[in-house]
């Protein structure tokens, strides 16, 4: 009985032991990666829905490429931010990342809701905010701690409205 007791305390203590080994190499500490910088290019954008109603998004497609790239676990994402005033943006995003980066370089296709959806979940004080016509920037961020991120490149404004938007 006493032989049986030590290995069930032997196995607990295993896999606390395994879940806190995962757990510390899970988090990483994002404050020490040095910054890098990226470029957005060829964007394409089409315009989906109608403003004012339940679903409007934007369906954006462009190529990026990240120098000093550091091969870090969920490092880059992307977002499309709106201009809501002269130096404040903002986004939103019901998926927690829904374009995570794990390449030096590539190509990214994502539909993001507008703030002229409303479904989108977008403060009342964002949109009161809100500067017409609706500005709007692709960009890749890096993240420096678990709920903090920095804006690495952008794309040059764009603007809601015309229904399909290329730029080079």
């Amino acid at each position: 009985m006493s032989k049986i007791f030590k290995e069930e305390n032997m196995k607990k203590f295993l896999v606390i032991v395994f879940i806190g080994l995962l757990a510390g190499c899970a988090s990483s500490n994002y404050s020490d990666i040095e910054n890098s910088a990226a470029t957005v290019s060829n964007i394409k954008v089409v315009e989906l829905g109608e403003a004012g109603t339940d679903k409007h998004q934007l369906d954006v497609k462009f190529n990026y490429s990240i120098t000093n790239y550091h091969d870090t676990f969920k490092l880059y994402t992307c977002s499309v931010l709106f201009a809501n005033s002269q130096d404040e943006l903002v986004t939103t995003s019901k998926k927690r990342n829904p374009c995570d980066i794990d390449a030096k370089n590539g190509s990214i296709s994502v539909k993001w809701d507008t703030p002229l959806s409303t479904s989108a979940g977008y403060s009342k004080q964002a949109l009161s905010k809100l500067v017409f016509p609706l500005k709007f920037y692709v960009a890749i961020h890096q993240k420096k701690s678990k709920n903090t991120n920095h804006i690495i490149g952008k794309s040059d404004a764009l603007f809601l409205s015309p229904k399909n938007i290329t730029t080079q």
